[in-house]
């Protein structure tokens, strides 16, 4: 699957529109500078797991933040609907990359592409860091406030497999529970609809 140049303009403006309901000059300002970047970055390097493919990373925020909303209203969490947008749309913000150079850089190598699926690779240029780290550093590059539940959910997002994460399991907040069945409910439907 791929985004038309339309869908991916289309699912930015979406995505400008909803940051502008968190009010955040701040944030305004980091959507501004990583802006393009942003619009294009895939949410993943290989066609076997979700969203690899220019613009597969804000049409996977847009639908984790929609099914987040979801899950909210339909279980009664009453979780702010600002704090489900900042933790939504910008968990997987350290996939654009660093502050100059991006994560994911085209795959050159027509094996991997052929035989693995591999569409992009990673970056060499920049520093080795997780996800959900290079999300909260570029988060605090600009100045962006978070609640110790956004900040939280954020660190979690990529799940409690990873030993850093394991401390916090039984302790979690709600936001951070509701963004990862969002997360895990979104690539699940879209493995589905892609097998």
């Amino acid at each position: 699957m791929e985004l038309s140049l339309d869908q991916i303009e289309n699912n930015w403006s979406v995505f400008e529109k909803l940051c502008g309901r968190l009010c955040d000059q701040n944030l305004d300002r980091m959507v501004e500078s990583l802006g393009e970047r942003l619009s294009i970055s895939p949410a993943s390097s290989r066609i076997d797991q979700y969203n690899a493919y220019p613009g597969g990373l804000v049409q996977h925020t847009l639908d984790v933040t929609s099914t987040a909303r979801t899950v909210n209203d339909s279980h009664d969490l009453g979780l702010p609907v600002g704090s489900i947008l900042k933790v939504c749309l910008f968990h997987d913000l350290g996939k654009v990359g660093d502050l100059e150079n991006d994560y994911f850089v085209s795959q050159d190598s027509d094996w991997h592409r052929d035989k693995l699926g591999q569409m992009f690779k990673f970056n060499e240029k920049i520093s080795k860091m997780s996800i959900s780290h290079r999300s909260l550093f570029l988060l605090q590059s600009f100045n962006v406030s978070l609640t110790k539940a956004e900040w939280l959910a954020i660190q979690l997002s990529s799940g409690f497999h990873f030993e850093e994460n394991r401390f916090y399991v039984g302790h979690e907040p709600t936001l951070a529970l509701a963004l990862q069945q969002a997360k895990s409910m979104t690539i699940h439907r879209f493995k589905l609809s892609n097998s």
